[in-house]
């Protein structure tokens, strides 16, 4: 039963939403700020005439990936090794604590939804004329993960309604959603896995659409890029 009146249980879910906020939206927004830049210095010409678009664009996902959290285990085990250095430790009651599995499905979800968001990025990258125009267009993108914060209070006091079950399953909002409700503990399994699954089926979707537009991303070099142009292109057949 969790103790609703020790400030805890609501600040260790809390702090893990706007972690997962952060680094998977400022991971992802990296891939935009590369994608402009080698377009605007046309080095991304130059890397489609030896590679296929859908190795190029993988290749810079994984990569950038895999770099970002190679981060977060070092700010994790900097943290940890300072906090034993100083011979501190967090007293955190027992009915509070995260579950193990958290940890291990914290690496599967910013892995997911770093691929959900850095598509949508690089894909937006490849369209934008340039990094100025591409940087005041990224809000749009932001709103899924906006709306949780803004929906925190709800999703911390009431992690199995309606509203924190379906958040948590939709891609867009899976990533920060469903690791708020792990914080808290008692996520059926099969919640879990409609997450992951779903997500899945819609990065993979979102891999092939996006290595289209870097396919064509030449021809649309010199046009004025949009929000509605860049989501027709994206579902585009």
């Amino acid at each position: 039963t969790r103790d609703t009146q020790n400030p805890l249980t609501f600040f260790v879910p809390y702090a893990i939403t706007l972690f997962f906020y952060m680094i998977i939206f400022t991971s992802s927004s990296m891939l935009l700020t590369a994608i402009s830049k080698e377009k605007e210095n046309r080095v991304m010409e130059m890397l489609l005439s030896s590679v296929k678009p859908t190795q190029l664009f993988t290749g810079k996902l994984m990569g950038l990936g895999l770099a970002n959290l190679l981060q977060m285990a070092v700010w994790f085990g900097a943290a940890l090794l300072l906090l034993r250095m100083s011979g501190r430790t967090f007293s955190i009651p027992a009915n509070v604590q995260i579950p193990a599995t958290a940890f291990l499905y914290g690496v599967v979800f910013f892995a997911l939804g770093f691929t959900f968001y850095g598509s949508l990025m690089a894909g937006w990258g490849a369209m934008v004329p340039n990094l100025r125009e591409g940087n005041q267009s990224t809000f749009v993108f932001s709103l899924p993960l906006l709306f949780t914060i803004l929906s925190i209070n709800t999703l911390i006091t009431e992690p199995h309604g309606t509203l924190s079950t379906v958040l948590s399953m939709l891609p867009p909002t899976a990533p920060v959603v469903m690791m708020t409700r792990l914080a808290i503990g008692g996520v059926p399994l099969w919640h879990v896995a409609v997450a992951i699954v779903l997500l899945v089926l819609t990065d993979l979707f979102l891999i092939r659409a996006v290595a289209k537009i870097f396919k064509s991303q030449y021809l649309l070099s010199g046009s004025a890029a949009s929000i509605n142009t860049f989501f027709k292109v994206l579902f585009q057949r």
